[in-house]
């Protein structure tokens, strides 16, 4: 071993005994859940109280790496990348500091995915780069719902409880939710809709094998050996219906449609095996659209997803802070009433509020300088959280021209 290699080892031996004595790089990487979390941790630091306490008490997997490490000076790179839930949480924080009191609490309690890194980094001078990154959450399990004006919210809802999504005087779309077993909290899924038309019932729902099955007007329906489509155009007086069910439709999988002369439904299946950011398998559950056709009988619907219909006719005015109508960007429900005033009483209940079989409607009167022309066909959507909420193209298909069984 050369002279020259015996200085250096003797010189990064008596850096790492002065970090040391100096109380850098003590108290990381501990107590944490799951894997590949609290390495690298307060390394490198040359002063004295620099890389303490960071990485540690996170649950999931790679959370709390690499913070606290190369500061120079006091008090840098401390308290970082802690108590993180989820995975790729509080990494990369607090490090290459110059100065004092640098880097310091960052990428910390944050739930979900992908939150609360490299904060703190890089600074010079004193008290830069504190306290970033914090809190953050994501990845909730409850339906994200779309309305058809583009707005986006989380429904969380109760599980065995069924929801009126839309309500108008000749249709009704009624949703169930079912529990969702997430790694870090507890969700809920959509598993079934009933859907009516008139006097036409159609249930689509998962059974106990999370398997889709379709019945019409209480009589499950069956494909036989080697059918993959199977279509039905009722005869219903006053009105057209068709109803498409599909085991492998393009870019969905299995899927059934639901077409009237004013909306379709759209229903298909995430087959069970999805896994959440913490790796846990999830149960197979159903997504929606609705496209809308034209406007309802009385221009009015209501539901989770028909009051936002109503909300479209002020115009701008939901944008507007001082207006009765506002509705802020916040990714929550704000419907007419609380969630629990949208439940029903089985796949094809009305609230009190239904607009449902109504002999008379009262016209949606909206103030000349507030009215807006709807340019149709309208979407609305239904996914489990973490999925895209863009619209997935939906196919119209017209009355005529096609086989199918007639009932």
């Amino acid at each position: 071993m050369g002279a020259r290699t015996l200085l250096l080892l003797a010189y990064v031996l008596a850096v790492c005994a002065y970090a040391l004595a100096a109380g850098n790089g003590n108290n990381n990487g501990l107590n944490n859940i799951g894997a590949n979390s609290g390495n690298n941790n307060g390394n490198y630091n040359l002063g004295v109280n620099n890389g303490n306490g960071n990485g540690n008490s996170n649950t999931g997997n790679l959370n709390g790496n690499g913070n606290g490490n190369l500061n120079t000076g006091n008090l840098n790179g401390n308290g970082n990348g802690n108590g993180n839930l989820g995975n790729l949480n509080g990494g990369g924080n607090g490090n290459n500091n110059l100065g004092n009191r640098n880097g310091n609490g960052n990428g910390n309690f944050n739930s979900g995915s992908n939150n609360g890194n490299n904060n703190g980094n890089n600074n010079i001078g004193s008290g830069n780069g504190n306290g970033n990154g914090n809190g953050n959450a994501n990845g909730k399990g409850d339906p994200i719902m779309t309305g058809f004006g583009g707005r986006a919210f989380e429904f969380l809802g109760q599980p065995g409880s069924v929801y009126s999504l839309v309500s108008e005087k000749f249709h009704k779309i009624n949703t169930a939710l079912k529990l969702g077993v997430m790694w870090d909290h507890n969700g809920t899924y959509m598993e079934g809709f009933g859907f009516q038309y008139r006097d036409q019932q159609v249930q689509v729902k998962l059974n106990a094998e999370d398997q889709m099955t379709v019945t019409m007007n209480g009589e499950p329906l069956v494909m036989t050996k080697g059918e993959t489509e199977l279509e039905l155009i009722p005869f219903v007086e006053g009105g057209e219906l068709m109803m498409l069910w599909q085991k492998h439709r393009e870019g969905l999988g299995e899927a059934v449609e639901i077409t009237t002369n004013m909306l379709q439904l759209l229903v298909w299946v995430t087959p069970a095996g999805t896994v959440d950011d913490g790796g846990l398998e999830q149960p197979a559950y159903l997504n929606f659209d609705i496209a809308l056709m034209g406007p309802p009988a009385g221009n009015q619907m209501e539901g989770i997803i028909g009051e936002t219909y109503n909300r479209m006719l002020v115009g701008d005015a939901v944008k507007d802070p001082n207006s009765q109508y506002y509705l802020p960007d916040d990714y929550t429900f704000r419907g007419k009433g609380a969630e629990e005033t949208y439940i029903v009483d089985g796949y094809f209940g009305e609230t009190a509020d239904t607009m449902f079989a109504k002999q008379e409607h009262k016209r949606v009167l909206i103030e000349e300088e507030a009215r807006i022309i709807l340019q149709f066909p309208l979407r609305a959507l239904g996914r489990a959280a973490g999925l895209s909420v863009a619209s997935k193209p939906v196919t119209l298909h017209a009355n005529g021209g096609r086989k199918g069984r007639f009932l």
